[in-house]
């Protein structure tokens, strides 16, 4: 079976279109991802009955509703990370399950928490499948 890790931007910028008050070249690139975005969710969603798992660190539900907190607005945040936590297409993965590399991800990189918890959770993955 394989597996793969989402991150928080994929989930937003499928969510969220673009502004139009972007500048018109942004705008563009902005929309096209948002529509990759898109995309990549629903092949992920459907990809459970293929043997593909879908891996989200606790960490990007929490950036996740701030985001979508921020941008849009709360009751979208909460319908969204419902559906995230509820849905049988996605397993939350807990701290536990990957904090010590987690810690050694920050303290070689010095990446953000965040970015620490999914990178340390991915080559968890790439290390299991080694």
């Amino acid at each position: 079976m394989e597996e793969v890790v989402l991150d928080s931007s994929v989930i937003v910028k499928s969510i969220l279109k673009p502004g139009h008050w972007l500048p018109e070249e942004i705008y563009r690139r902005e929309l096209e991802t948002h529509y990759k975005a898109k995309t990549l969710i629903k092949t992920l969603k459907s990809s459970k009955s293929s043997g593909v798992t879908v891996l989200i660190p606790y960490p990007v539900i929490v950036e996740t509703a701030a985001v979508l907190t921020r941008l849009a607005d709360r009751k979208l945040a909460e319908r969204i990370v419902e559906s995230l936590k509820t849905t049988g297409s996605y397993r939350i993965v807990y701290e536990e399950e990957y904090r010590e590399n987690a810690l050694q991800v920050a303290l070689e990189t010095g990446s953000s928490g965040f970015d620490a918890c999914i990178i340390a959770l991915a080559v968890q993955v790439l290390w299991y499948f080694s």
